[in-house]
């Protein structure tokens, strides 16, 4: 039997693949107003029929392909931000069932952001053009490898290092208000009624706040990583190859935080892509920005961390008696084991468009491929046992090898 007209399916948990679809379906969603879905008075659509969706969704660990990337389950009446940076929901059960909240927030606080390492190198050239001088930038390679794998073994299941965080008295956050602010915070009754459960405690105040305008947010946070001594490594590694141009090293996450916003008209039309844009290029959001602020009440409670190793790094560096254990490997291991397939990117100029980013695939064939010079930094001539043949290869080997002592003289990707 069909769904009734405006019935939301329960969502159920994906295995990412890269499909270009997935934003146009984010963007449409954005599009759809409220007002267009006839939700049934009686029953409001539930989160899911299983309760333990989790365990019952999710692969056994022995069935897991490490190279696949899982992401958090869709959620219903959702969409992302242009950065994919945040999801967004609008559905009604989220608002109006705290328990609906709840299993939503847990599920969704198992499944890690998705993590980068990003390297861009570009350089500046100078043409002269109608007697002018134009300055233009090129990029010499932009390198974009996903390690979401490095923060959760079985994304979806417990275990691990990561944990949930609730805001503490004394730490400043938004509690239901427009600021952040110290108060109100759980109160002993409210703790007592919830049996001590600080997310189904903030979950019930969140359901029970008769503001029509408001939302409550999951963030996901990464701690304990090295970022600085990996991008350490990273730059030394790419000077290595000479290069002389400008280089960024960052690392980026996407699907870092979650918002419920309530089915209110305001919210409905701030997640409206067309009614955003009209409101940016008429310049109404001069007027509709102060309006949406003091009216939406914000809670900004809940934290899912994700912790790359047991400790940070400073906490072994101090001398402490801790052992640093990464989850699943070390920041130099990480290194070790990519470090062959990104000098072949930058080299060969590896440029991330469309999506496309250096995969275990492009790693494996780097690893395969042999180096074109020995030890000493020869390159390495193949013998035929043909005197003529022999003597063609080492005079083409004697002009490369000369091609490339003048390229590592000067260096590339400099300003010019």
């Amino acid at each position: 039997m069909g769904n009734p007209k405006g019935a939301i399916e329960p969502y159920q948990p994906g295995v990412y693949r890269d499909d270009p679809d997935r934003d146009d379906a984010a963007s449409t969603s954005s599009a759809m107003l409220m007002g267009d879905i006839d939700y049934p008075e009686e029953q409001l659509p539930a989160y899911s029929d299983d309760p333990n969706p989790v365990n019952s969704q999710a692969l056994p660990a022995s069935h897991q392909d490490p190279n696949v990337i899982r992401l958090p389950p869709t959620l219903p009446v959702s969409s992302e931000s242009s950065d994919q940076l945040e999801v967004r929901s609008l559905c009604p059960a989220f608002s109006s069932s705290d328990g609906a909240l709840e299993d939503m927030l847990r599920e969704q606080a198992l499944y890690p952001p998705r993590y980068y390492v990003e390297l861009f190198g570009t350089h500046t050239e100078t043409r002269r053009q109608s007697g002018k001088e134009k300055k233009e930038r090129v990029t010499d390679f932009h390198i974009k490898i996903d390690i979401t794998n490095t923060l959760s073994k079985n994304p979806g299941q417990q275990g691990g290092f990561n944990y949930t965080h609730s805001l503490e008295g004394f730490e400043k956050g938004y509690r239901g208000g427009i600021l952040k602010s110290l108060t109100p915070t759980l109160t002993p009754e409210e703790l007592e009624e919830s049996g001590t459960n600080q997310i189904g405690a903030w979950c019930h105040k969140f359901i029970n706040d008769n503001s029509s305008t408001k939302c409550f947010t999951l963030t996901r946070k990464i701690v304990n990583h090295d970022t600085a001594t990996l991008e350490r490594l990273l730059r030394s590694l790419i000077a290595s190859t000479n290069y002389r141009g400008h280089l960024s090293v960052t690392f980026p996450k996407t699907h870092a935080r979650l918002t419920v916003y309530s089915p209110s008209k305001l919210n409905t039309w701030r997640l409206n892509n067309y009614i955003r844009w009209f409101f940016y290029l008429t310049f109404l959001w001069i007027f509709a920005w102060p309006v949406l602020f003091f009216t939406t009440k914000r809670y900004e409670v809940i934290s899912a961390v994700f912790p790359y190793a047991n400790a940070a790094p400073q906490d072994a560096a101090e001398g402490r008696a801790i052992e640093r254990v990464p989850l699943v490997m070390s920041e130099h291991a990480w290194f070790q084991r990519w470090e062959k397939a990104i000098r072949k990117g930058v080299l060969s100029r590896f440029v991330y468009k469309n999506d496309v980013l250096m995969d275990e695939e492009y790693r494996r064939i780097a690893e395969q491929e042999p180096d074109r010079r020995d030890a000493s930094g020869q390159v390495n001539v193949p013998r035929t046992g043909n005197a003529f043949a022999d003597g063609a290869l080492n005079l083409l080997a004697g002009g490369l090898q000369l091609a490339q002592d003048v390229t590592g003289t000067r260096g590339w990707g400099y300003d010019s």
